[in-house]
């Protein structure tokens, strides 16, 4: 295969990263950190990542929000990706890039990238005798390969898992994974419940209990035990959180230096 042939993935993959690091820019955020892929690459792979939570107004009164990932995911293999969320404007992904090239392709040179930018902005929550409660519980347990895992209950969370791995049988192979969170501006007000939650049996509340403050529990419970290979687990509960997990792998021919 000729090299400007093989450029053409690789070309567009990069425009497309520019593309998108500009609009992040034009919107407020930094753009996120670049990484320079191999121009020789034979074999590239390219996710590019953005989630943007700005403006929102919620208001929570007697609400129970629940996220919850039980007995899942047990002795899988391979790539697995799981989002739960409950609330509102929660921002969930599992994104991956695999790159692979053998010696006879363009030296054999791989190359992978994950980008992910993620912004909170001039977000209003006002919560009133409100539960969030996002719980992990026996999952993910035995499995093998890249396992990604979000739960989140409550607003405004964003959570990502990314993955690049770069594979050649030549002498060079990059990867890279990058990660921007921005928090700016972001109104919170717990309260506990007045009186017009007296009435309210939402989660079996008694006429008496007038003043139930706002919870907010996250929980992870023999999850992940015996697995092996990559395992990347965000539970969230509450407003305005931001997890990401990031793994970046390269592996070359040690033969052919």
């Amino acid at each position: 295969m000729k090299p400007s042939s093989a450029l053409k993935p690789l070309a567009f993959a990069m425009a497309a990263l520019l593309s998108v690091a500009a609009y992040a820019h034009n919107d407020g955020p930094p753009p996120p950190p670049s990484y320079t892929m191999d121009p020789n690459a034979g074999a590239a792979a390219v996710v590019i990542d953005v989630q943007n939570s700005h403006n929102n107004k919620v208001t929570n009164k007697a609400i129970k929000n629940t996220a919850t990932v039980k007995d899942s995911v047990k002795g899988a293999e391979g790539n697995m990706g799981v989002n739960a969320a409950a609330g509102s404007g929660n921002q969930q992904d599992n994104a991956v890039a695999i790159a692979t090239a053998d010696e006879t392709f363009v030296f054999g040179t791989a190359a992978s990238l994950t980008s992910a930018t993620q912004t909170n902005s001039h977000n209003n929550d006002h919560n009133y005798g409100t539960q969030n409660n996002a719980k992990l519980e026996s999952s993910g347990n035995g499995s093998s390969g890249n396992v990604g895992i979000n739960v989140a209950a409550g607003d405004f969370n964003q959570q990502k898992n990314n993955l690049a791995i770069a594979v050649s049988n030549g002498r060079i192979a990059g990867a890279g994974a990058t990660a921007n969170q921005t928090s700016n501006n972001l109104s919170v007000i717990n309260e506990a419940g007045a009186s017009y939650l007296s009435n309210v049996n939402t989660w079996g509340q008694s006429s008496h209990h007038n003043n139930t403050p706002v919870v907010n529990n996250a929980t992870m419970d023999h999850s992940f035990n015996g697995m092996s290979g990559n395992g990347g687990a965000n539970i969230a509960a509450g407003v305005g959180n931001q997890q990401s997990n990031s793994l970046s792998i390269a592996a070359g021919c040690k033969v052919c230096m």
